[in-house]
């Protein structure tokens, strides 16, 4: 029987950490609020902070790319894109990772490694890729191709991500409450 690993997640680097100290920053914000005039000002405060941090989220944490020996999901902010290798002709770098199919379309993958300036040299170095961890993720998607186990019919599928778009939707509903209420 094969092994079955779990898939293989590229990320955008430092979208964790940014997530962290924007939520500790409005953690403070709203209890400072709570404390300052009440729960129900912190109410019709929560949306705006709340926002960016489903922005941080949808751009830097959602957005990523998922490959397993079956195929490669792209989630580009909220839309998600399921690939069967059998469709991929090519995996390559452009200023991201691209993914080139079968029928000449081209699926742009937002989250994960991205193609940056080589550093600049100080005096006595040698030169060094300015990204190594680019390169590394197209050699890894390109194993992963090689040893896929799709099957040559299989189609792309083309979804939302629903959950995030509904948590966008109660926050703007309640961005639009707190406006009413306070005008």
């Amino acid at each position: 029987m094969a092994e079955v690993r779990p898939p293989r997640i590229f990320r955008i680097t430092g979208a964790a950490g940014l997530l962290v100290i924007a939520a500790i920053g409005s953690v403070a914000l709203l209890i400072e609020a709570a404390v300052r005039s009440g729960i129900g000002n912190m109410l019709l405060l929560a949306p705006w902070p709340l926002l960016v941090l489903w922005a941080i989220y949808v751009v830097g944490i959602a957005s990523d790319i998922r490959a397993d020996h079956t195929g490669v999901q792209v989630q580009n902010l909220l839309r998600r894109i399921s690939v069967p290798w059998s469709r991929v002709k090519r995996v390559g770098m452009r200023w991201q990772i691209e993914l080139t199919l079968d029928d000449g379309t081209a699926v742009r993958c937002f989250g994960g490694p991205v193609r940056s300036k080589p550093r600049r040299l100080g005096p006595g170095r040698t030169k060094e890729d300015g990204n190594a961890e680019a390169g590394d993720g197209v050699a890894k998607l390109q194993r992963l191709r090689l040893d896929a186990q799709s099957a040559p019919d299989a189609v792309v599928v083309r979804t939302w991500d629903w959950a995030a778009t509904l948590v966008l939707a109660v926050l703007v509903v309640w961005a639009g409450v707190a406006i009413l209420v306070t005008y």
